[in-house]
């Protein structure tokens, strides 16, 4: 089975597949679709990138501070905010067990934008959801004869183009999930029977890859669509989702970096907390703020008429 870093990320465009493409669906408006994405991605980003570059960076850096600010990667760092991903900062987490990498999540940001492009490109040029059936076939194909087989990243905007088919597979899924209108069908019962089947296949890695692309979407969303009060009780004071994401990774570096032979339950504890306690400031004080700017869904009866949703 793939690490729970990989699996993290299929979960994540599973989700994203299918919230984005009904976002699409409810407004099919280039403008505001783009809006939405960017309001919803760039001021935390920008706030984080400018966190590390001035907090994290001077703490943690090896170099005198005035080496540290003159050094043109540093500067380079901001190209983040445009999301061309950068995760080198001078002298910054050089002998970690993952060396030089202070952002390392941030790797499927400019994948996630391109699928945004692709959804955006189908509703303007009138695809109906079978449009997402063969792309995500299409997709899947690509994987198999591609980007799992090849050992060489082939480099774009500097991302390994590969992903765009590994976890834009599973995107696609999402999306189609989404446009045939399946969520009455997914259940806990159809997560449950989805994941048992995830795990009978376990001996059988082919097969397993094979159909996890409609598994595992299955069990996420089947699982997300639950209601949890317990869960609801954690998520009301805020969506600390995407803060969590991009706070999480130089959190661990950090207490890495601090405590190199710190315990796994410590490790544990003082990871979760802090990026818990960043998630929150980040919503709290710019994310829940940004929102203010989100363009809002036209009234019904002045939308335009789309095939985006039909067969």
């Amino acid at each position: 089975m793939d690490s729970v870093w990989t699996i993290g990320s299929f979960y994540f465009f599973t989700i994203s597949g299918y919230l984005v493409s009904a976002s699409w669906e409810r407004d099919p408006n280039i403008l505001r679709f783009f809006q939405r994405r960017l309001v919803r991605i760039l001021p935390g980003l920008v706030i984080c990138t400018i966190l590390t570059i001035f907090v994290l960076g001077p703490i943690f850096t090896t170099l005198p501070m005035k080496e540290y600010f003159g050094n043109p990667h540093t500067r380079g760092y901001l190209q983040n905010i445009g999301l061309h991903i950068v995760y080198y900062l001078p002298g910054v987490f050089e002998h970690n067990k993952i060396g030089n990498a202070v952002n390392g999540s941030l790797w499927s940001l400019p994948v996630e934008f391109l699928m945004y492009v692709v959804i955006a490109l189908i509703g303007v040029l009138q695809g109906n959801r079978w449009t997402l059936v063969i792309l995500a076939t299409a997709s899947a194909a690509t994987c198999l004869m591609w980007a799992q087989v090849s050992t060489e990243m082939l480099v774009f905007y500097n991302f390994d183009l590969r992903q765009a088919f590994i976890c834009g597979t599973y995107f696609w899924i999402g999306a189609c999930l989404q446009r045939f209108n399946l969520k009455r069908h997914l259940t806990p019962t159809a997560g449950m029977l989805a994941l048992f089947a995830m795990m009978s296949l376990e001996p059988w890695p082919s097969q397993l890859a094979l159909t996890s692309w409609v598994l595992l979407p299955i069990v996420v969303l089947a699982f997300g669509f639950a209601y949890s009060p317990w869960l609801r009780h954690l998520t009301r004071s805020g969506d600390y989702s995407y803060g969590i994401y991009i706070y999480a990774f130089p959190i661990q570096q950090s207490v890495v970096y601090m405590w190199p032979n710190i315990g796994i339950g410590n490790y544990l504890l003082i990871c979760t907390a802090c990026t818990y306690l960043m998630a929150m400031l980040s919503w709290h004080l710019v994310e829940r703020r940004a929102l203010n700017f989100k363009p809002r869904n036209p009234s019904p009866t002045l939308q335009q008429p789309t095939n985006v949703a039909s067969a």
